[in-house]
Parts: structure tokens; sequence; C-alpha cells
């Protein structure tokens, strides 16, 4: 593990099982509660941006590449592609971050949630993760209840299945396109910034990379691995969410051992972290100030309690 830094930032390159390295962001104070954040399909890293601004400042904040996306290399072979990679991709990320008798909260938003899902019955995920929280994703049936593509029955289906495997770009970019993937994967009255910043991240993923999680994604059944997660853990959907709709929060929820909250935000698309930061930012800092820490992990001045805790993680 090597570790580098830039600005308010510690970088990190993470080595996983098979060999992969990943890109990893460490930010915050090295003794606060630490969170870890896994990112969605086609974005990066920074998807989880406006949340971290969000975010009290005493917490600890771990974010990372998924492999194939922003700064972690791409499998070399199909081998490389796998909900188990994304577990051990996960794990190998808690393991090197994640101080020795400490708890994190993990937080996973669509590809990230299925990457924490498929970690459930992992013993570093069990040793290291106090909380969960899951947003915008599902762990089974993606095409079948995805509205994404709006033909009727089998048609949707079957359109669903393609947008997510086909190993083409998905542009140029353009306000066609532009506007086709916003109504895929985002709410039409989102804020046109994040709409923008949602453009950037899925036209710069490589389209080889992208189809094959795609076609991971299409197969996915990961009901039993989602019940062996039994620490506390909340679930957040937009209602407008047409990639993953509520049935699929709703029915993780059903799944988990100890599920404290299925929120469904009102008019909302997939882009959780884009579209309601201050309301995921708000369900992480619950979880760390009940759940997070380890033996010196007391949340202290400035936790969520404090009024005065977002004007101080705002400057």
């Amino acid at each position: 593990m090597a570790i580098r830094h830039v600005g308010a930032a510690r970088e990190l390159r993470v080595r996983s099982d098979d060999g992969s390295e990943l890109h990893v962001e460490v930010r915050g104070p090295s003794d606060g509660p630490t969170v870890v954040l896994s990112h969605c399909w086609a974005t990066s890293l920074a998807s989880w941006g406006p949340v971290v601004r969000e975010l009290a400042p005493h917490l600890r904040v771990v974010l990372y590449d998924q492999r194939g996306h922003g700064r972690s290399p791409a499998p070399l072979t199909r081998a490389g592609y796998g909900a188990e990679k994304l577990a051990d991709d996960l794990c190998a990320v808690l393991a090197a971050t994640v101080p020795e008798g400490h708890r994190a909260v993990v937080a996973g938003h669509s590809m990230g949630g299925m990457t924490v899902m498929a970690a459930g019955d992992r013993e570093v995920f069990r040793e290291k993760a106090g909380a969960v929280l899951l947003t915008n994703t599902g762990c089974t049936e993606l095409t079948k209840r995805a509205r994404a593509i709006p033909l009727p029955g089998p048609l949707g289906t079957l359109g669903s299945q393609v947008f997510l495997r086909a190993p083409l770009p998905l542009g140029p970019p353009n306000p066609v396109t532009d506007l086709a993937l916003q109504y895929v994967c985002m709410s039409m009255k989102a804020d046109p910034r994040m709409v923008r910043l949602c453009m950037r991240m899925v036209h710069a993923c490589n389209g080889v990379v992208r189809g094959r999680w795609g076609e991971v994604m299409t197969g996915l059944d990961l009901d039993d691995t989602v019940r062996r997660i039994t620490v506390p853990a909340v679930v957040a959907v937009g209602t407008e969410d047409r990639m993953t709709p509520p049935w699929h929060a709703h029915h993780i929820a059903s799944l988990l051992g100890d599920c404290r909250e299925v929120r469904e935000v009102e008019g909302a698309g997939h882009m959780g972290p884009l579209e309601y930061p201050e309301v995921l930012a708000e369900m992480v800092e619950r979880l760390a100030k009940e759940c997070a820490g380890g033996p010196a992990g007391s949340v202290g001045e400035g936790a969520p309690g404090d009024p005065g805790h977002r004007k101080a993680a705002a400057r």
C-alpha cells in the first residue's frame, strides 16, 4: 500500500486479492469515526463529492474508485469482473483504511450498494463494518424491475439489458444524448450542475468496462449475502428512480437483519449522492454517531447534535 498526500486528501494505492490496484482517498482527521463510500456504475469517487461536502468535519472519509473506474485500472480479462471481485475490493479497502479495533459506516450507491451487499458474508466486512447505508440500489431482478427504458413489459426488460451491457460510448456528448441519459438516471428537475457532473463522469467511463460491469449486474442475485448483514442499516431511494425503483429498497430492507429505516425521497431519481446529498449526509452522520468507532471512537464535539457542525463543514 503506497500513500501520497495531495492537498486535503491522502491518496493510497490498495491492492485487492487478485492483484488489482485501487485508487483510494482518505479525508478528514485521522482519529475521527470512519465512513467508507463506494460509488456507482460508470462514474467515480467524485460522485460522492456533494455528500462529502455536507458531512461534519470530525468524520474521517474514505473513498475509492471501483476497478475500471476513475483512477483504478481496468481488469485485463473477463475473470476480473464479478460481484465477488467487488466484494474483494471493498474488503481490501476496509482492511487498509479502518483502524484495528474500529468499525466504519459503509455506504454504497447503486453498484456501490451491490458491492456492500456482495460483501455481507465476508469476515473482513463483518469485522470492520459497524453500520451500512444503501442508496439507489438493488440486489436482484434489476432489469425486470427497471423503468429506465420506456417500453412495455419484456421490451423494457430487453432494453434495460442492452443499455447495461452495450460496450459502446454513450455519446458523443451533446444536448440530445445528455437529455436521454438524464431521463435514465436522474430526475428531470435535478440541479443542472449535478446533471453536468453526472454526464462528465458517465462519458469518461470506458465503454467496454461499463458494458462488462453492466453484464455482471444483469445477472445479479445477492439475496443470500444481504441476509448476512446484521449491523444497523438504512436504505434510501428516490421516488422517481427508474433504474432501481423503490421496490428494491423495500425488498432489501426485508432481507437485512437490522434495517432501521427505508427513506423515499420525493421527486428524486437514481443519482442520490448528486440529487439529495443533504439527506444522505444526515443518515451517514446518524449512523456514525450511533454505530461507528471503536475503543477511541466517541464522536466528541461537533457531532451531529451540534447545530453548528454543518457550518463548520462548509468552511
